[in-house]
């Protein structure tokens, strides 16, 4: 391997901040996903896992001093996408929170009324879809809960497609909540809540 300075662009004064941005910017450029070289790819990894680690920068400096770079490992933990957070879709994947119990405060409506029906009055009936909170199961989801053994309550995957890709996906088994029932609700499936259909009627009174 070459001077991992060298590789990277940057000067040995260079502080962490400046290899970091230097390290995404050639990863972005180089990355087997947007048509790089992979080989290029893992030497700018490999670059970069010394530079970062400042036990591994001051082993470098001594090992060039007494003999030269020579084959000086890399870590083979170092993930290259850290740096990077979901640069490349890489970080935890985001569950969206979905409330148990929708107050009216929280439904809005579009509503499409013309000048006309303004002036002369209109009454619009809407239906629509709220959630309510699971009777049978008091919004817990079930009974004797657990954590997830597949993913282990973290509620995510990682999957590994090839050396260079680390991707997380939600996990199947828990649906991303990190959690199990031993007894699981039926009645809400156990998401704590049940979809319920709702009614309203709008009036618009004559001008």
């Amino acid at each position: 391997m070459s001077d991992p300075y060298e590789i990277l662009g940057v000067s040995r004064d260079d502080d962490k901040p400046t290899i970091k941005k230097a390290y995404r910017k050639l990863a972005a450029q180089h990355h087997p996903d947007r048509g790089g070289d992979a080989e290029k790819f893992k030497e700018v990894a490999e670059a970069y896992s010394i530079l970062s680690d400042d036990q591994k920068r001051q082993e470098y400096h001594a090992r060039q001093q007494n003999h030269g770079f020579g084959d000086f490992n890399f870590d083979a933990g170092f993930n290259p996408f850290e740096a990077f957070g979901d640069f490349f879709n890489t970080g935890q994947p985001k569950r969206r929170q979905v409330k148990k119990n929708t107050e009216d405060s929280d439904v809005q409506f579009n509503l499409r009324i013309n000048l006309e029906q303004i002036k002369k009055g209109a009454s619009h009936a809407i239906n629509f879809t709220r959630n309510k909170i699971c009777l049978n199961c008091n919004g817990e989801g079930g009974e004797s809960k657990k954590f997830c053994g597949v993913c282990e309550g973290s509620g995510v995957r990682t999957l590994r497609p090839n050396p260079f890709i680390v991707q997380q996906a939600t996990c199947p088994f828990c649906s991303g909540r990190g959690i199990t029932f031993i007894k699981p609700c039926k009645s809400c499936n156990t998401n704590g809540y049940v979809q319920v259909q709702d009614r309203v009627v709008i009036r618009i009174e004559e001008e």
